[in-house]
C-alpha cells in the first residue's frame, strides 16, 4: 500500500511525545526495522521520544540484525537526549516473590 507508511508517520508526528516501550524485546522484520528508522528519522529534532529497552546500545545490532541499521537509529536517538540507565531487579519479579 503505497503511501501508507507516510500517512502513519505523519499521524504520529502530530503528537508532541511518542513512547516506544520495550524496544528489542521481540524480533523485528526487515520491514519493521525500516519503518522504525523512518519514524525516528521523521521525528528527529522535531518531536520527543521516550524509548525503553532492556538492551544496551552495544547489543542493538543483534536485534536489528545489522549494525548498519542500528547505528543511524542510535545516532538519532542519542543526539540531544537524556539517557537514564536503570538497573536492578524486575519489580514484577520482586512483587511475585513477596506475594
Amino acid at each position: 500500500m503505497k503511501g501508507e507508511l507516510k500517512k502513519r508517520v505523519n499521524a504520529l508526528a502530530k503528537y508532541d511525545l511518542l513512547v516506544i516501550d520495550e524496544l528489542g524485546y521481540l524480533p523485528m522484520t526487515r520491514q519493521a526495522r525500516y519503518n522504525l528508522f523512518q519514524l525516528i528519522n521523521s521525528l528527529y529534532e522535531y518531536r520527543s521520544i521516550i524509548l525503553t529497552t532492556s538492551k544496551d546500545f552495544t547489543s542493538w545490532g543483534e536485534f536489528f540484525h545489522d549494525d548498519n541499521v542500528a547505528v543511524p537509529i542510535i545516532d538519532r536517538v542519542i543526539h540531544h537526549s537524556h539517557i537514564f540507565m536503570l538497573g536492578g531487579e524486575s519489580y514484577r519479579l520482586k512483587q511475585k516473590v513477596t506475594s
